[in-house]
């Protein structure tokens, strides 16, 4: 009925309003629908289950509800199976651990097109602190949001769907196990920066400001994109939101409101005004550092990002052997009352705090062997929390207890700065390791350490220990302490003998790649290389994630194997092309790739990258073109214009008959003949071609003489007398061909010299098929023109070829092409691993970068894209999806 109100048809799972669906329209259709069906429906049924498979599901009589299990008691341990963060110089939790084990300082000037905005960055210490280069960016089309309500959105609400996204990857949760499950969302956020300039006097209104500002949304827009029907709430109090947010989402676990559980914190640091009134507090460093319990400490420096981690209660965790962080026990959060003042901390009160944890979490305080605290860096701050640490911590132990603060790295990343203790201490836990605090070796002289019996972890050392404790406090008076726990230990399962199967996929060939070579990199790592790391990591990737359209599988025995597979399958996109490719005169160089050109080249364009030179080989030569979104008049680097497009395949489909066409199809079988001379001819270099009887002849002769030579294998029958009969067919075919003169200089591998596109008629063609290949000669040329960078798009072999040619001459290759594989369909049967199913998964690529060129919600520039996207939403006939009015 749907289909026949829009004029096409519905996937199951998209929304009734993305097809332009609106409240009078839905009213209608259930009239429709309930006659036809003969049974009283509401008028609001399609609001009731908005997507064609909910309303199948309600009319069978199933519905989507899920049945939500009892509670399982207050004290049942609740373990951390995944993390998401993007942070100052940090994004996952692989590079958030390598941040903090190396003894990183992620403190930095503002971005510059920050700074232009506001004279008050100038000022010290507002300038300085963990700032995020690409806070404002987004895909809208990820999330199925329109450009227009993306740019309304608070860029915390874009940060909170990105992490939550990474999050659930990182737990191995698929969202096809999400959708209608009872997860509860827990958001800890405060910074109204966006809003303000949203709703400043100049700022145009729109009706999606209302919920792109609301700090409510943070939490709901998670829970309506993913469709998750827990507990959704944010929390506001300030620096310790996200820790009281967790502790929220530990209690609603233990009562039953949710089986899964997603909490953190989120802050975005826009403008300098708060900043600015720090600073005439006296509580601003003037360097931007949080020096954390340092006799040097002089105020703190604000930070953004976003944390989440997602939760389960321990046993549930257990039963589907997910991988477990760490575990939390117990928790607390109270008040400071009444203080010296509204910003005044209170060491009484963190001495009841930490009383109150220890109980909830059943552990004596001696026990606990370190404390991840809120160190801001402020010297009465770190005083008085270093007297209540003493107080409840120090006593009856003995050894110091060890103490640090992420934010002697990252910053004060106030709501989010909970979370991000707590992440720091799940993965020390995790990796039994404490990674260092900075700048703290000069510890704070108003406080005794040796009489208070602590100590400030400055060094990355192993870790033994078993339990610790996470502190977050907020400006207004409102404290949280959680209390955690080494995982339980579990005999691993050796992994039974057998191949390791690995699928990737995701929703664009782009992230596709991105994806398969963030795995190639992961798989350099020993701790993957045979075993159940790896058997664990494959099995996760087919079992516990979400297969799109755009997909390819490699299999190995082994880490190496799969390692060797993935080369095969792909070679390295330059997403962001590396230094080399960025000074200099650079020459594109195509290779036997000519469906690649367009996709590849106008990624490069897009990254700022502008050829001098460009070099086409094989059937390389046949499109050197640059994308028409870069070269306004078509032409390119010349050869065909746009309307020769019948006569390019007719062209194809002549050259496919000729010799050296693929097998299968439409070639005929290439002729045997006796050696030539053939394709690469140069008067020190030669290649050779023939039988297999004949090329063993010319190799018994070569050997022990001085001349080197090396078998080539099987190769095409082109460039030789072979193709001279199937060369004039072509010049025929071609007779009439149009030609134009490209923007960019061409050297060609016919000549060896430059072409300006003119030249390029049907005999150039025919001379191309037949004749030998100059292509060092186009090198050589290339490199007296002053190229210093060649741009390989294709197999890799130019490297070797270039440097024969360049001598002394100083050059180098960048490889850059997109997968060599079509996508693949692979049966739901497949067994991905060789562990158990639901093995869990200890190591795998961190979901991240979402997006592999820079982008901006605004839409002016090229949409990030994300390696595991969900379908995009699909315009209807009615106007634009997700109308803030249909929505009421």
């Amino acid at each position: 009925m749907v289909a026949e109100r829009i004029g096409h048809a519905m996937e199951a799972d998209d929304l009734f309003i993305d097809y332009g669906i609106g409240s009078s329209d839905a009213v209608a259709l259930a009239g429709a629908l309930e006659a036809r069906l003969g049974v009283a429906l509401p008028s609001t049924v399609l609001y009731d289950h908005p997507t064609p498979r909910a309303l199948a599901g309600h009319l069978a009589g199933g519905a989507n509800a899920r049945e939500q299990r009892p509670a399982a008691g207050v004290h049942d341990p609740v373990a951390i199976v995944g993390i998401g963060c993007r942070l100052p110089g940090a994004s996952g939790p692989r590079q958030l651990w390598h941040l903090l084990t190396d003894g990183v300082d992620a403190i930095g000037p503002v971005p510059g097109e920050r700074a232009v905005r506001h004279p008050g960055w100038a000022e010290p210490g507002v300038g300085t602190g963990g700032f995020l280069a690409d806070v404002d960016a987004f895909d809208p089309e990820f999330f199925a949001i329109s450009a227009r309500e993306a740019a309304a959105m608070d860029p915390q609400q874009r940060m909170l769907l990105e992490v939550a996204h990474e999050a659930f990857q990182d737990a191995g949760v698929r969202q096809a196990d999400l959708g209608g499950s009872p997860t509860g969302v827990f958001v800890g956020i405060s910074s109204s920066d966006f809003a303000v300039r949203a709703l400043s006097g100049g700022a145009e209104p729109d009706g999606y400001t209302p919920t792109g500002v609301a700090h409510s949304v943070g939490a709901n827009r998670i829970s309506y994109v993913f469709d998750l029907h827990g507990p959704s709430m944010s929390i506001d109090t300030a620096c310790s939101s996200s820790l009281v947010a967790t502790h929220h989402a530990v209690t609603a676990l233990r009562t039953g409101q949710c089986d899964l559980a997603l909490a953190g914190g989120v802050n975005a640091v826009l403008s300098p005004d708060i900043a600015l009134c720090f600073r005439t507090a006296g509580i601003l460093a003037p360097d931007g550092r949080c020096k954390s319990f340092a006799a040097h400490a002089d105020g703190m420096c604000r930070s953004e990002g976003a944390v989440m981690v997602i939760l389960k209660r321990l046993s549930d965790a257990l039963a589907g052997d997910d991988r477990i962080y760490a575990v939390i026990r117990g928790g607390a959060v109270n008040s400071d009352g009444r203080t010296n003042g509204l910003m005044s901390p209170s060491a009484p009160s963190q001495v009841r705090l930490l009383r109150a944890a220890c109980a909830a979490a059943g552990v004596r305080p001696a026990e606990i062997s370190y404390v991840e605290a809120h160190g801001s860096g402020t010297r009465l701050g770190d005083l008085m929390e270093l007297r209540a640490l003493s107080e409840v911590l120090g006593e009856g132990r003995a050894e110091p207890l060890r103490i640090g603060s992420a934010k002697s790295n990252l910053g004060h990343l106030e709501a989010a700065a909970g979370a991000a203790g707590l992440a720091k201490l799940a993965l020390a836990l995790f990796h039994r390791t404490l990674p260092r605090s900075l700048h703290a070796r000069e510890r704070a002289e108003e406080f005794d350490w040796d009489r208070g019996n602590l100590l400030v972890q400055t060094e990355t050392e192993p870790w033994e220990g078993r339990l610790a404790g996470v502190s977050s406090f907020g400006f207004g008076g409102t404290n949280a302490h959680l209390i955690l726990e080494a995982a339980p230990s579990r005999e691993p399962v050796p992994a039974r003998p057998g191949r390791h199967y690995l699928p990737l996929s995701a929703h664009t060939p782009a992230a596709l790649r991105e994806l398969a070579g963030r795995w190639r990199n992961a798989l350099d790592d020993p701790d993957l290389a045979t075993g159940e790391p790896l058997a664990a990591a494959v099995h996760t990737a087919g079992a516990r994630r979400d297969h799109h359209a755009c997909r390819f599988l490699v299999s190995g025995a082994d880490a190496a194997e799969l390692r060797r597979e993935l080369d095969r399958a792909m070679v390295d996109l330059l997403a962001v092309p590396p230094a080399g490719a960025r000074g200099g005169a650079l020459a594109l160089f195509f290779a036997d790739t000519p469906e690649l050109q367009p996709a590849v080249t106008g990624e490069l364009l897009r990254a700022g990258i502008r050829p001098d030179l460009v070099i086409g080989h094989g059937r390389g030569d046949r499109r050197r073109t640059l994308p028409r979104s870069a070269d306004p008049g078509g032409r390119g680097a010349g050869g065909r214009p746009p309307r020769q497009g019948a006569r390019g395949t007719s062209l194809r489909a002549r050259r496919a008959r000729a010799p050296g066409a693929a097998p299968g199809r439409g070639s005929v079988p290439p002729r045997r003949s006796r050696r030539r001379a053939g394709r690469h001819r140069r008067p020190a270099h030669q290649s050779h071609r023939g039988s297999p009887a004949a090329a063993g002849r010319l190799t018994a002769a070569l050997e022990g003489s001085q001349v080197r030579f090396s078998a080539a294998g099987p190769v095409a029958q082109r460039h030789g007398k072979p193709a001279v009969s199937a060369a004039a067919e072509l010049k025929r075919a071609l007779r009439g061909l149009e030609t134009n003169v490209g923007e960019v200089a061409q050297v060609s591998t016919v000549t060896g010299e430059p072409v300006d596109g003119r030249e390029q008629d049907p005999r150039y063609w025919a001379a191309h098929l037949a004749g030998p290949s100059l292509l060092a000669e186009a090198l050589d040329h290339a490199l007296r023109r002053g190229v210093t960078t060649f741009v390989e798009i294709g197999s890799d072999h130019l490297a070797p070829r270039l440097r024969a040619v360049a001598g002394e001459r100083q050059a180098h290759v960048v490889r850059c092409a997109t997968l060599t594989t079509s996508p693949v369909r692979w049966p739901g049967s497949t067994s991905w691993g060789t562990t158990p199913a639901g093995r869990r998964s200890i190591r795998r690529p961190d979901p991240r970068p979402y997006r592999c060129c820079p982008g901006r919600a605004s839409g002016r520039r090229t949409p990030r894209r994300f390696p595991h996207e969900y379908r995009p939403a699909r315009r209807g006939r009615l106007g634009e999806a997700l109308s803030w009015r249909r929505r009421r």
